[in-house]
């Protein structure tokens, strides 16, 4: 029995989110109901609100989801502590984050106190860079401050992955990336 309530509530939360993008297809975030959400889902409100609190919580879970998944494949990424961890990021990143182009797109066009993907993905490159480039002690090679590296590197890479999602795979701009990175990280 508890597997097909499972099923159900899998089911429901998929439809929910659904839903949810694609009415943020047709429009902002803003101006999007609760009771615009449930009617496109084909559920109750009451429904809604057994799985989320408001659309707020909607939102914020969507962007903790892929906050997580990015956080995975950048945690990944980094965990390689060898010169060559330039090399290549930028292709890797725009791989892992193309199957869900189209999602992320739509969530980083919102932002608000508690949900925004952007700024979490920043943070989370911003973090990354800062503990590797301390480990391999990039600031004492450079003489530039380990802040200012971090910021560098995040905002460059955000750059990137926001051209790219909106834009379309880019071969020369990814190999620039790349680049770039190897230029930031191999001084």
């Amino acid at each position: 029995m508890t597997e097909k309530q499972d099923l159900r509530v899998r089911r429901t939360n998929e439809q929910i989110e659904r839903a949810f993008f694609l009415l943020l297809k047709k429009r902002e975030f803003k101006t999007i109901t609760v009771q615009d959400i449930s009617k496109t889902a084909k559920i109750g409100r009451s429904t809604f609100y057994s799985h989320y609190y408001d659309k707020y919580d909607l939102l914020e879970q969507l962007v903790n989801y892929y906050t997580g998944v990015f956080e995975d494949i950048v945690n990944q990424r980094f965990s390689i502590h060898t010169p060559e961890i330039g090399s290549n990021t930028v292709k890797v990143l725009i791989l892992a984050l193309t199957q869900y182009r189209d999602i992320l797109l739509q969530l980083f066009d919102i932002h608000t106190e508690s949900a925004d993907l952007e700024r979490n993905f920043q943070e989370i490159l911003r973090k990354t860079a800062q503990a590797y480039f301390d480990h391999i002690d990039l600031a004492g090679k450079t003489g530039l401050p380990l802040e200012y590296l971090s910021d560098l590197y995040s905002s460059n890479v955000m750059l990137f992955l926001l051209w790219q999602l909106r834009n379309g795979k880019n071969d020369a701009v990814i190999q620039f990336g790349d680049r770039l990175q190897e230029f930031v990280l191999n001084p």
